[in-house]
């Protein structure tokens, strides 16, 4: 009977064996950590024969990102007779990565003495990877920081109570005249000087949302000091301390936007945009820093929008929209012609800009009722003038028939067709190639001129504007501005400036603000100058 009943359970171990040996990665090793044994699933994983392991340490796998510190816990912890459990990284013979979730149990004797190690594994690699995947989803591949999908998964699954986002003011221009390389650079460093600031702060978290904008996040529900004095520090910090990169020091100017959670439900959902939006304003009003009081500057914020479209409306309808003009002059012939500009005038006698009402404008669908009287304005000031003047369009003037056709009708009406140059930003051009290249095939005809505004503030497409068929080149005044003083700009005004006349386009410079940059833009041949030193814009009577 003892027999039978010892058969029983040896055949049952051996299941159990069997069992084992199916569903696992098995190995053993002597008490010293050299491999005795290993099964088949070990060998097909590890891509190496029985031979080539047995007798060598498990080293023969381990991958180089396990650390040292890692294996003498491990080690440790079994030679106290204790079960280690724990996922490692191992390598393949042929160098690929596996996971596997690990159990290791000391085997000991009669004595309690350890006589060897057995190890079971268990294959994790698709569960890493797809781990890794979605982490990968959460991260900023460039600066490894969070990204903006993190940081909204965040706003939902925590309690974050104030976030304060902050952007390099005109990182563009980084890109456009150092290279993206030089860019990326500049990003990578900036995020690592931000989080050594917030280092320190157990409550801080550091996100990257856009291209060059990161968001500063805190839980804490206390005043905005914690949040205001790494701001300001950050501000002050990178007012003082260029950032280096291949020789280069670079300045960066940084604006912040914070905004902070309150009892309003509604708000507290729309604390990402309630931060952008800070953002905006502080880049607006031209200041290093906003804080955002939702209940208040919010609300204070939509009357004053609410107050300006109103006024917009009024002076639409009694005639107050005012046009001004801005020579601009030819370098040789010293002939004049004008930009015309849209300004405001309020009932208080105020003038507004279009940078403080175009975005208004256009959401109370306003705008192309404002093109089409300056439109109006600016044929009939100059009918029977020998000057030319340009007028801007935008690329809602340009699908919109009806303004087209109302522009059609007073260029006939006032018999200016021939003197007017319509100015189309570069970028609406490439974006919407047909609807403009269609638009200046009909503008030709008629015996407009055609150029194109802001050249070299991203696109800079060489193609495009041969396809186009332009007459001038606007060279933004991002590029002129400091021709004086900067090589690289200067070089990258001369290259452009070589297209066009090969092309035999001619070209503007545009922020002309002083005699040094003047006489830059005569030595580069640039045919005419545009800004302050030359003209400012004055109105029309």
């Amino acid at each position: 009977m003892e027999k039978k009943d010892l058969k029983h359970s040896y055949n049952f171990l051996l299941e159990y064996k069997k069992a084992i040996d199916e569903s696992s990665i098995v190995s053993k090793t002597d008490k010293n950590g050299l491999i005795t044994f290993v099964n088949k699933k070990f060998c097909e994983i590890s891509g190496y024969e029985e031979d080539e392991l047995i007798g060598k340490s498990h080293n023969i796998v381990r991958h180089p990102s396990m650390t040292k510190e890692f294996f003498n816990n491990l080690w440790k912890t079994i030679t106290n007779k204790e079960i280690f459990k724990g996922v490692i990284v191992n390598k393949k013979k042929n160098g690929l990565v596996y996971y596997v979730d690990t159990t290791i149990i000391p085997i000991l004797d009669e004595n309690k003495n350890i006589e060897e190690f057995i190890a079971i594994r268990h294959d994790i690699t698709k569960v890493y990877e797809q781990k890794k995947l979605i982490e990968e989803q959460f991260i900023d591949e460039l600066t490894l920081l969070p990204n903006r999908q993190k940081l909204l998964k965040d706003l939902k699954d925590s309690k974050i109570q104030k976030i304060a986002m902050i952007n390099i003011n005109s990182f563009r221009d980084i890109n456009n005249f150092y290279g993206f390389e030089a860019g990326d650079l500049v990003l990578k460093k900036f995020s690592q000087i931000l989080l050594d600031k917030i280092s320190t702060n157990i409550n801080l978290d550091l996100y990257r949302v856009a291209n060059d904008v990161f968001a500063i996040c805190t839980k804490n529900k206390d005043n905005l000091k914690e949040i205001r004095d790494i701001c300001t520090n950050i501000i002050e910090y990178f007012s003082l301390h260029p950032i280096l990169i291949n020789n280069n020091s670079f300045y960066l100017s940084i604006s912040i936007g914070v905004a902070r959670n309150c009892k309003d439900s509604a708000v507290q959902n729309n604390l990402l945009s309630k931060a952008e939006y800070a953002l905006r304003m502080a880049k607006k009003r031209d200041i290093s820093i906003l804080f955002l009081d939702e209940n208040i500057e919010l609300y204070n914020k939509l009357k004053e929008n609410k107050k300006l479209i109103e006024e917009l409306k009024n002076a639409l309808i009694s005639n107050n929209l005012l046009i001004y003009g801005q020579k601009l002059i030819n370098n040789i012939s010293k002939k004049e012609k004008y930009e015309i500009l849209m300004r405001v005038k309020l009932e208080d006698g105020s003038i507004l800009t279009p940078y403080s009402f175009l975005k208004e404008a256009k959401k109370a669908k306003l705008y192309l009722g404002m093109t089409r009287m300056l439109v109006k304005k600016a044929c009939e000031y100059f009918k029977g003038k020998d000057i030319d003047f340009n007028l801007n369009l935008t690329l809602e003037d340009i699908k919109d028939q009806y303004t087209m056709d109302f522009i059609v009708n007073a260029m006939e009406k006032t018999n200016t067709a021939k003197q007017i140059t319509f100015e189309i930003v570069e970028s609406e051009g490439i974006e919407s190639f047909t609807e403009v290249s269609n638009f200046i095939k009909k503008a030709k005809k008629l015996g407009c001129k055609i150029a194109i505004d802001d050249f070299g503030t991203g696109y800079s497409n060489f193609e495009y504007i041969i396809k186009l068929d332009v007459d001038y080149i606007k060279i933004d005044g991002s590029l002129i501005k400091n021709i004086n003083t900067d090589n690289n700009l200067y070089l990258t005004v001369q290259t452009i400036v070589g297209f066009a006349k090969a092309l035999k386009i001619k070209t503007v410079a545009e922020f002309v603000h002083n005699e040094e940059v003047l006489n830059c833009v005569k030595n580069l041949d640039i045919d005419y100058s545009q800004g302050f030193f030359i003209d400012e814009p004055k109105e029309l009577a």
